[in-house]
């Protein structure tokens, strides 16, 4: 995955972090996972692996969007990810999912 696809795909990511190059190389790496995470519904009662991918690889993009995170601690987590990936390829994507991850995500009552 590009850049340009990351942010096209997840345009809550803050515009000041696409030209950063640890943005790039994440991208890169977590390609197949990006393509399979997507936002959690608010109401969510039980979420699937697509969900948990978006809360651990996109969520700090979000957070720090909204001014909860510094830029130094956003990159610090990009970085982080990266480290963890390159430590263990096979495993990384396994260890993002809790025990409990839904084959599907569960949406509470009344929730669309």
């Amino acid at each position: 995955m590009t850049v340009e696809e990351l942010v096209g795909r997840f345009p809550e990511i803050p515009g000041d972090l696409h030209s950063e190059p640890l943005v790039a190389e994440f991208a890169e790496a977590f390609d197949g996972l990006l393509w399979l995470a997507n936002k959690p519904s608010a109401c969510s009662t039980q979420h699937d692996a697509g969900n948990h991918y978006y809360l651990k690889l996109v969520g700090p993009m979000d957070i720090y969007r909204y001014g909860l995170y510094t830029r130094e601690k956003v990159l610090g987590e990009i970085k982080g990810l990266l480290d963890r990936y390159r430590a263990d390829p096979d495993g990384f994507a396994q260890s993002l999912l809790p025990a409990d991850t839904g084959v599907r995500e569960v949406k509470g009552p009344g929730c669309a």
